[in-house]
This record gives structure tokens, C-alpha cells and sequence, in this order.
């Protein structure tokens, strides 16, 4: 019988401490706990802290932070019915007060993931890439603010209702299909083929035109010479005729000015006083014959 009672103490004790363990519950920041009572959803969510509770509750806890969700290498169609490789990131927040509605409707954070965002999102994409004309279009800014736009209302308006709030829509790593990739790398190729080709060709046409006016600057220099040469010639020419009208002009007023008495009178001024002296015969030895000397 003692035996038995120190069981049944025991026995209490034990169910007691476990009742003490079990009548408390703490919750992290950024979370909350709904609770269960035998499979029965409790419609009032536990906020963060430490909250005394009936202990034959069950919880199940929600992160209430910012999360952020990436799918990688989503297939979008686009028109030309080629499919575009791309990540897609979600971000979302939980509504405290809906935990316990997405814990009785859809399950856990994982299942609500599962059972709405994914399926959604690619549901989105897939309709979102009808609109886009090109799979290489997706390169372009305004497609992707395009895409981002209509993820963003689609999510919001079918997962808001649910209890969550879309916060941001982001691609990344956009891949072209292999053919598009080589036909774009290609014609890249092309485009800076031909954009070397300018640069050459306006490299010859800058030196053709170096030349061009190198040669019409040695025309210049030359009709500038010619031109220098003529005019000296036409200076010494001038200068020429006026020197012989000069000479012919002096030469008549010379002529015009000598006459008889200027003539004698240039002779009396030469004359020494001193008679001319003559030869008598024909030879040199003959007899030399000296005039009187007039002053004498």
C-alpha cells in the first residue's frame, strides 16, 4: 500500500509539473502562435511575449517578418513561342490577424507557398510573356517594368485576400533561348564589324582630305609664286621702259641743246694755248714742224 501511494504521488507530481510546463507559452519578435484545441482552430492569435495558456493547447507559429521567396530558371513563352529562362523573387509579409484563417484554410507558411504563391506566380509569368512580342525583348527596360507591374497586381489582388501583403516583384538573371543568345551575339558581331569599317573608312577619308588640302595648299603656294614672279617681272619691266623713255627723253633735250657756238665754245675751253703740231712726209722719221706758240 506504501509502495502504491509513493506511485501515485509521484504519478500526480509528474502530471502536475507537466500541466505547470504546458500552461505557458513565449513567442519570438516578428512572430506569433495560433493555437489548436483538439484540431479546432482558436480564432485569436498570441502575439510576442510570454502568455499563460490552457495546456491542452496546441501552436503552430508564423513569421510575421519580411520574406522573401526566389523561384530560379522559370520557362516564360513569349510570341515567338520561344521560352526565356529568368529567377523571380517575391517579397511578402503575413497578416497578423489572418494567421489563424491561413492556418485553418491553406495550412503553414510552407504550405501557403506551395498551395498559392508558386502556383500563382508561374501562372502570372506564363500570361505575363504572352504580351511580349520577342523572347528578346525581355531585355528591354520598359518589358521588365512591364512584367513587374502586372506580377505586382496579379499577386496582390489574389494573395491579399489570403492574408498576405505583397511588398516587391524582382527578375533577375534573364537567359535568352541558345538560338536567340547566338543570333544576338551574331549580329553583335555584325554591328561592330560594321562600326570598324566607319572608323576605317572615315580614317581614309580624313587622310584623303589631309591630302586635298595639302595638294591645294602647294596650288596656292605656286599660283602665289607665279604670281610673285610676274609681278617682279612686270616691276623690272617697268622699270626698264621708264629708264629708256628716261634715256630718249634726256637724249632730244641733249640734241635740242647743242649747236654751233656750244660746239666752239667746248673747244676754246679744251684748248691748252698750244699750236697743233704736224708731220711733213709720209714716213714717221720725216720733219716735224712746230707752230709758233701764240703767247709767245
Amino acid at each position: 500500500m506504501i509502495k502504491l501511494s509513493y506511485l501515485g504521488y509521484g504519478a500526480g507530481l509528474l502530471l502536475g509539473l507537466l500541466v505547470v510546463l504546458n500552461s505557458y507559452t513565449t513567442v519570438e519578435p516578428g512572430h506569433n502562435k495560433v493555437a489548436t484545441l483538439f484540431g479546432r482552430v482558436q480564432p485569436e492569435p498570441y502575439g510576442e511575449g510570454l502568455h499563460i495558456v490552457n495546456p491542452l493547447l496546441n501552436f503552430v507559429s508564423f513569421d510575421l517578418r519580411q520574406l522573401t521567396y526566389t523561384w530560379e530558371k522559370v520557362q516564360v513563352p513569349s510570341q515567338d513561342k520561344l521560352k526565356t529562362s529568368m529567377d523571380i523573387s517575391i517579397t511578402f509579409q503575413l497578416q497578423a490577424q489572418k494567421t489563424p484563417e491561413i492556418l485553418q484554410e491553406t495550412g503553414q507558411l510552407n504550405d501557403v507557398v506551395d498551395k498559392h504563391i508558386s502556383p500563382k506566380v508561374r501562372s502570372l509569368l506564363r500570361e505575363a510573356g504572352k504580351t511580349v512580342t520577342q523572347s528578346q525583348d525581355f531585355y528591354q527596360d520598359n518589358v521588365q517594368q512591364a512584367l513587374q507591374s502586372y506580377m505586382e497586381e496579379g499577386l496582390k489582388e489574389y494573395l491579399e485576400p489570403k492574408g498576405l501583403v505583397i511588398k516587391a516583384v524582382l527578375f533577375r538573371d534573364i537567359t535568352l533561348p541558345d538560338v536567340v543568345t547566338t543570333a544576338v551575339i551574331q549580329t553583335k558581331e555584325r554591328q561592330e564589324q560594321l562600326e570598324r569599317e566607319k572608323a576605317q573608312l572615315k580614317i581614309v577619308e580624313q587622310q584623303a582630305q589631309q591630302e586635298v588640302k595639302k595638294a591645294e595648299a602647294r596650288e596656292m603656294a605656286a599660283i602665289s609664286d607665279a604670281n610673285a614672279k610676274r609681278t617682279e617681272a612686270d616691276a623690272e619691266a617697268y622699270r626698264i621702259i621708264k629708264e629708256a623713255h628716261a634715256q630718249a627723253e634726256a637724249n632730244q633735250l641733249l640734241a635740242k641743246s647743242v649747236t654751233t657756238e656750244l660746239i666752239r665754245y667746248n673747244a676754246v675751253q679744251k684748248w691748252d694755248g698750244a699750236y697743233p703740231r704736224t708731220f711733213m712726209g709720209d714716213k714717221t722719221d720725216g720733219l716735224i714742224l712746230n707752230l709758233p706758240n701764240a703767247g709767245k
